[in-house]
């Protein structure tokens, strides 16, 4: 599945890595912490309905997972590194976001494609206290692949019936009401009413 870039995409990728010698060339380094980032609501792009791509990660425990492990939830995956200054600079805002909406039925996935992989993520999250989301790996990048793009961060929502439905190439800022309610439009209703999103 290849993610089609708009120019908003385009645009918005000034405020991702491809590379890491072109961040440089963005304006990015430690200022990337307190640059303003967008609102995400205004830049998703939307598609129809697509089954996401089959691939494969690791929590901390190194327990192969896939976006099965998480039928019947709405998933706000995320792909980031911890040398990605953007990448940094949106995860808290996805943090907030996850506590929103796992009510809905709905959960964050942030995966990390560092190549130290666990070893690189355990020391970020203790330092900056990132709690309330899963530690999740692929050093190999083979999700990147699987979406055939080659940049970071990238960003795909997923509704409950495994299929992609927005994506977002860049960092932006996913701790809005207008961003909240339009992931839920995107996923769909939540489920049951008594049934709970699974611990992971």
């Amino acid at each position: 599945m290849a993610i089609k870039l708009s120019r908003r995409h385009f645009a918005a990728l000034g405020a991702g890595v491809l590379l890491p010698d072109l961040t440089a060339l963005a304006g990015l380094g430690k200022s990337a912490f307190a640059m303003s980032l967008p609102d995400v609501a205004q830049n998703l792009a939307e598609t129809l309905p697509e089954p996401a791509p089959d691939f494969h990660f690791m929590n901390a425990a190194g327990r192969r997972l896939g976006l099965a492990h998480y039928k019947g939830e709405g998933l706000i995956v995320n792909f980031w590194a911890t040398w990605c200054p953007p990448c940094r600079a949106e995860l808290p805002s996805l943090v907030v976001l996850n506590k929103m909406l796992l009510p809905d039925g709905i959960r964050v996935l942030p995966i990390s494609v560092d190549s130290d992989g666990i070893k690189a993520v355990i020391p970020y999250y203790k330092k900056h206290d990132i709690t309330g989301v899963p530690m999740l790996i692929d050093p190999s990048s083979s999700a990147l692949r699987a979406f055939q793009v080659n940049g970071i961060p990238l960003t795909v929502i997923v509704n409950r019936k495994g299929d992609v439905v927005a994506s977002l190439q860049g960092a932006g800022n996913w701790a809005t009401a207008t961003t909240a309610a339009k992931v839920r439009e995107l996923i769909g209703p939540p489920l049951a009413k008594g049934t709970k999103a699974t611990a992971t």
